[in-house]
């Protein structure tokens, strides 16, 4: 129960400090600032966090539920285009991960059979399955890729074990939303005024 707290008063001191460095930003714009929040719409369990870094929107977030039905529950979606994928079970546990592609096609251990750990190369990217020794290690399973992906990924909870915990962060590219300061006039348009 302490850990819980602790977490908690965590995640209270980073919002607060993201709240402030936003209201600086937006009272002193950066210019080329390697680090900026972004304000933005996550759908997450639980808690999603979304900062800018050079030109990436990194994502995190956490889901973790007391109990569930035995089965798969969708954790969330990984967009086409992200990089740097890493999903972690914080606590080791008798659940497993699984993917599935967008079209429903199962990368990692789909349709109820569990696949031996290693690479699978799928979606444009090679993905790395761990799970560690039962016996020895505290780790829980992981699945990382370098990405970029092509398509979007589901990330899957196969639920056994009461108390499952996944951390998953990515990054995606960011869409130049900023208007340019002056217009791109077509090469075979001449101004007026010349």
């Amino acid at each position: 129960m302490a850990g819980l707290w602790q977490q908690l008063g965590s995640l209270r001191h980073f919002r607060a400090l993201a709240l402030l460095h936003y209201f600086i930003c937006l009272l002193y714009p950066p210019s080329g600032a390697l680090l900026t929040l972004n304000v933005c719409v996550c759908v997450c369990v639980c808690v999603c966090v979304c900062v800018c870094v050079q030109g990436f929107e990194l994502v995190k977030g956490n889901f973790s539920r007391i109990f569930l039905r035995v089965g798969y529950h969708k954790i969330g979606e990984i967009p086409a285009g992200a990089r740097n994928i890493s999903i972690q079970e914080t606590v080791k546990s008798r659940n497993y991960l699984a993917l599935r592609t967008h079209s429903g096609v199962s990368i990692i251990n789909g349709n109820w059979v569990i696949d031996r750990p290693g690479i699978f190369t799928a979606v444009g990217t090679q993905l790395t399955y761990q799970r560690p020794n039962e016996i020895r290690s505290r780790n829980g399973e992981s699945i990382t890729a370098p990405g970029p992906l092509t398509e979007d990924i589901h990330v899957y909870l196969i639920y056994q074990q009461p108390g499952p915990s996944v951390f998953y962060e990515y990054s995606v590219p960011l869409k130049n939303t900023h208007p340019t300061s002056e217009p791109v006039t077509p090469p075979d348009i001449l101004p007026l005024g010349e």
